[in-house]
């Protein structure tokens, strides 16, 4: 080395920076090595521990399902709550800021619109009010998962996962009101009504009621829940903030607002979830077969936590949501459940008219009332600290003050708007009612438990080793009468008491169902009505497409088998698509590739595999098309379409030849929805060549729909996206049971998917030994570690793992001793 560096003429001072420079390297990579093996990413061994009140032992199986052994219940949740912090610390502190409106504490001010908003909401209040009033017995099982957290998190040293290194941060303190704080979380993601609420709201600017329910359609496209002519009643009311205005001109959303909205959970299509059971008449086993996949959106790490807790009283196993002491869904040793998304609504916009003689207060029914307010604080990294007044009304928070959309909207002068929402409700106490079905030895137990499940509601498919198949819907909703009021659709006057809630629907009246004649039960988001209540619980259920498609796929088999269960779950024939094929076939075009390319997709019929290239054709022509019809919308159907799809609207336009909505009115001509077709044909041919190149045989879908898993924050960090996001092909689409919706407002790739089955189970009550579980990511949530994304194959290729309460074999064990 010395001849070398002699030869190359270097001086003795390069020499000297050389070494140094090798010296840094050097000690960065013992430091790296020292982190690696000091990180405990895959814990084993013993442990002494304050807070336990005896010994519990954990045990690995192969599938990476640790099982707790305890001698009482609160043992068992303190080290879930141990694991859920050893295993996924950053996921949890994430977790908590999120619901506390804290993140810009260690991510600055970008996030402070979050904060603000969910602040205003009052989430963090609402569940200290909510857990003051939970039962002695459920508060000492959430400070014991509390306390295990602390300690799991504790127990980590100076090596934390490396997220905490990255934003300057360290794991927070966790109390049982941050885990009632993620259930209301929970709840939000999974209750989007008030933003579809503001859609209209918006709509309302530029377009005639009709015109909005064209743009808006209900979920059958019969008969309106409500006669009102909204947008009529808020221009009369003078509630906009200035002269109506072309769409088209419309300030588009700032930067900052779209990463907020990135945040926030609820108002996306596609989450929901299928489950169905089928009852041992139908099945080989004579016994019934549970299947279930929950749509969310895609997340690294997953949102579940697969465990099994056992202790007197206590056998349960499935997936549990870190910050929840319970397991969320899946199965004991007598009985399986599974959970869809009843999607009632349950939150109603209330525009209150101020006083402007005295802004303080506020129209009522009667008289002036008061706004009640409090003062929020959110510190700011690296900046100054946010201060901002928050203002409630008799119906609940004002969040017109803290979400952008509609603070430009309204003029904030004269009016503001309050949200109604059943999950604040002081009464709420879901996660007492998770910890009692945990409980439950028998179908009778689990439905009285479901009684206290407040929100969200829920579809629950359970099956029992008796034979016993059965579906309820649990939570609470308020009561609605058809064509009374506005039906929840769009925001109504505070002031007025016809549009305010006169109580929920009883238990005891909610849709239920115990092994009907048919000998299957299947819900997948679909409309749901009492046979006793003939009022809807929402003006908008999801497009049917999934629950049709199950249940065709259900009356193809006389006999059903575990097999059959998987081939429904790996299902990708889209009956949101199957409606449009005969205008797809019929294209007429002269471009280039035409000719070509419809020749290779002549054969297409729906199914979206990941092979095909018809799938993605017919894909880019259908979003296309979309765009001919409803991009007059302007900047609002910029907004409207990454949440929105469309599909249900398309529709309904395209079962009229000549629909007003097909012509173009910037031409001079006609356009009928065959031209409009034509056109969309051209530009999704164009679009890609763009995209993949000039040849259409490499125009295959799965180089397009690529299941991205997105890491908090750092998918928003290109370099480090790299790093701790995770990427697949998947078949699918918004339509099929195995969904992957697509992401058609992303400039880069419109075809990618971040929401899709966020775990898949499947039940087999003959023997539920023989149950089987998957999801997208891995139990770690160590970036480091294989196991953060040792599942991904699996689950991108419809395979599974086993769910046995007693494996065949151990990988490694976990002893907590008590001090």
């Amino acid at each position: 080395m010395k001849r070398f560096l002699e030869f190359k003429g270097i001086t003795p001072i390069i020499r000297i920076m050389l070494l140094a420079v090798g010296a840094l390297l050097a000690i960065a990579a013992f430091a790296i090595v020292f982190y690696l093996v000091s990180a405990q990413s895959n814990v084993s061994g013993k442990r002494t521990l304050r807070g336990l009140g005896d010994d519990v032992v954990i045990s690995f199986d192969q599938a990476d399902i640790p099982h707790i052994k305890a001698n009482n219940s609160a043992d068992a949740l303190f080290a879930l709550g141990y694991l859920h912090a050893t295993e996924r610390s950053w996921q949890m502190e994430m977790n908590r800021r999120i619901a506390s409106g804290r993140l810009s504490e260690i991510l600055g001010s970008e996030t402070v619109p979050v904060d603000r908003f969910l602040r205003t909401l009052g989430i963090k209040h609402a569940a200290e009010r909510q857990y003051d009033r939970y039962p002695v017995s459920a508060k000492r099982l959430l400070q014991a998962y509390a306390d295990g957290v602390n300690t799991g998190n504790a127990q980590l040293g100076w090596a934390l996962p490396i997220e905490y290194f990255l934003t300057g941060s360290k794991p927070g303190y966790w109390t049982p009101s941050d885990s009632l704080a993620w259930m209301l979380m929970m709840s939000l993601d999974l209750g989007g009504n008030w933003q579809r609420e503001v859609e209209r709201f918006e709509l309302a600017q530029y377009l005639s009621t009709k015109e909005i329910w064209d743009v808006m359609p209900p979920y059958d496209s019969g008969e309106q829940v409500t006669k009102m002519d909204f947008a009529k009643l808020y221009q009369d009311l003078g509630i906009y903030k200035q002269a109506k205005q072309d769409q088209q001109s419309k300030a588009p959303m700032s930067p900052a607002m779209k990463m907020a909205m990135e945040y926030f959970p609820g108002g996306q299509e596609g989450i929901g979830s299928n489950n169905w059971a089928i009852a041992g008449k139908h099945t080989d086993t004579g016994k019934p077969l549970l299947a279930n996949d929950p749509h969310l959106g895609l997340s690294a790490p997953s949102v579940w936590y697969f465990a099994h807790l056992d202790a007197p009283g206590l056998n349960v196993m499935g997936a549990t949501l870190p910050g929840i002491p319970a397991v969320i869904l899946g199965r004991t040793d007598k009985l399986a459940w599974s959970f869809t998304n009843t999607n009632p609504d349950v939150q109603d916009l209330y525009i209150e008219q101020i006083d402007t003689k005295n802004p303080v207060m506020y129209r009522g029914p009667d008289k002036q009332l008061p706004f009640r307010v409090r003062q929020e604080i959110i510190d700011v990294k690296d900046s100054e600290p946010v201060r901002f007044l928050v203002k409630e009304t008799r119906h609940g928070p004002v969040i017109s003050d803290s979400f952008s959309k509609l603070k430009n909207i309204i003029n904030t002068d004269k009016f503001a708007m309050a949200l109604r929402w059943t999950a604040l409700d002081e009464e709420n106490q879901s996660v007492a009612g998770l910890l009692e079905m945990n409980r439950a030895s028998s179908m009778d137990e689990f439905k009285k438990a479901l009684r206290q499940n407040y929100a969200p509601m829920q579809n629950v498919v359970l099956a029992d080793l008796e034979g016993n198949i059965a579906y309820q819907a649990a939570g609470v909703a308020p009561k609605r009468i058809l064509n009374q009021g506005l039906y929840g659709v769009a925001p109504a006057p505070g002031w007025d008491k016809q549009y305010d809630w006169t109580g929920y629907i009883p238990f005891d009246q909610l849709p239920a169902s115990t092994n009907p004649e048919q000998g299957w039960i299947a819900t997948a988001n679909q409309e749901i009505i009492a046979s006793n209540n003939p009022n809807p619980l929402t003006a908008d259920w999801d497009f049917p497409a999934r629950y049709d498609r199950i249940v065709q796929l259900i009356k193809a088999k006389d006999i059903h088998n575990m097999d059959s269960m998987k081939a429904m779950q790996s299902d990708t024939l889209s009956l949101g698509n199957t409606p449009m094929l005969g205008l797809f076939k019929s294209i007429q075009s002269n471009h280039p590739l035409a000719a070509q390319v419809q020749a290779l997709s002549k054969d297409f019929d729906g199914d979206m595999k990941k092979d095909s290239v018809g799938a993605l054709v017919f894909s880019a022509w259908a979003d296309q098309l979309t765009r001919q019809l409803f991009g007059r919308l302007g900047n609002l159907f910029t907004e409207y379409y990454g949440p929105r799809s469309f599909r249900q609207s398309l529709l309904v336009q395209l079962r009229n030849p000549d629909s007003p909505w097909c012509d173009n009115s910037k031409t001079a001509n006609v356009e009928t929805c065959a031209d409009a077709a034509n056109i969309a044909f051209d530009k999704a041919l164009d679009q890609l060549s763009n995209q993949f190149g000039n040849d259409p045989k490499n125009w295959i879908y799965g180089k397009a729909h690529i299941a991205i898993s997105e890491h908090r924050p750092f998918s928003q960090v290109p370099f480090l996206a790299k790093i701790f996001d995770l990427e697949i092909p998947v078949p699918g689409d918004n339509y099929t049971i195995n969904v992957g919706r697509l992401e058609l407002m992303n400039s880069s790739n419109p075809f990618e998917t971040k929401q899709a089955p966020s775990l898949r189970a499947i039940y087999d009550l003959s023997d539920l030994e023989k149950s089987l579980f998957i999801y997208q990511t891995g139990q770690s949530g160590w970036v480091q570690s294989q196991r953060y994304r040792n599942m991904q194959p699996l689950w991108a290729n419809g395979e599974y793992l086993p769910l046995q309460m007693k494996p065949e074999k151990i990988d490694r064990q976990l002893e907590l001793n008590h001090r």
